[in-house]
């Protein structure tokens, strides 16, 4: 059983939410305007369903506001479909999308997936390159011993290539290793991720992640 928040404007959607997510018996708790809510009201969730088009602050905006102090999965409930609504969600921090109008099995099946995701266990140690220490406990990335600030999304790229050391991946390959799910329009998104990366090492003299031309990327 899991705590999970779900945060939309319509009652009916949030009721939907919760009926359908109480049957797996998981604790949900709903909050219809989000707009005056104080940032630790969003923590101590397993997950949180958030919607985009919300009055007084939207989803993008409560997103950013939050995903530096929440951990957890955050799913969008969206009926943007652009290309450009669905890469700016995730890269705000967010980890997957489920289109409006869905059912009552795609909302668990998608919910119980990042659960188990979250609940799987990784390697209690730290991998060392050179000046380059990752520990996945504390999931933090140091470099020469100083702390880099990353976003989740782009740690767990930086873990996702390490990890695999020497092995060159395509965008679509850690696209779909880093959100479990497959779409040919936001593999862009990657790209973006790769340079933020690239600058944050940079400031050190470090280039880590190796580009490998018509192919994608790798972990020197």
């Amino acid at each position: 059983m899991a705590k999970i928040l779900a945060v939309d404007d319509d009652k009916r959607i949030l009721k939907l939410i919760k009926n359908a997510l109480e049957i797996n018996q998981h604790n949900v708790v709903t909050l219809q305007n989000a707009e005056n809510t104080p940032i630790e009201a969003f923590c101590g969730y397993d997950l949180i369903l958030l919607d985009i088009m919300m009055p007084g602050i939207d989803g993008f905006k409560l997103c950013e506001k939050i995903r530096h102090t929440v951990d957890c999965p955050i799913i969008f409930l969206t009926a943007k479909i652009e290309e450009s609504a669905i890469v700016r969600a995730l890269m705000l921090g967010g980890d997957d999308y489920i289109k409006k109008p869905f059912g009552v099995m795609e909302l668990n099946a998608r919910v119980d997936a990042y659960l188990r995701r979250e609940t799987r266990g990784k390697p209690t140690k730290k991998l060392v390159y050179d000046n380059i220490t990752i520990d996945f406990d504390k999931k933090e990335i140091r470099v020469c011993n100083n702390l880099i600030a990353y976003t989740k999304n782009e740690y767990n790229i930086c873990e996702f290539l390490a990890l695999n050391r020497g092995k060159v991946f395509t965008k679509q390959g850690i696209f779909e290793a880093i959100y479990d799910f497959s779409s040919d329009t936001q593999f862009s998104v990657i790209t973006e991720y790769i340079r933020l990366i690239r600058n944050k090492f940079k400031e050190y003299n470090c280039f880590p992640i190796e580009t490998v031309w018509g192919v994608g990327y790798m972990w020197k």
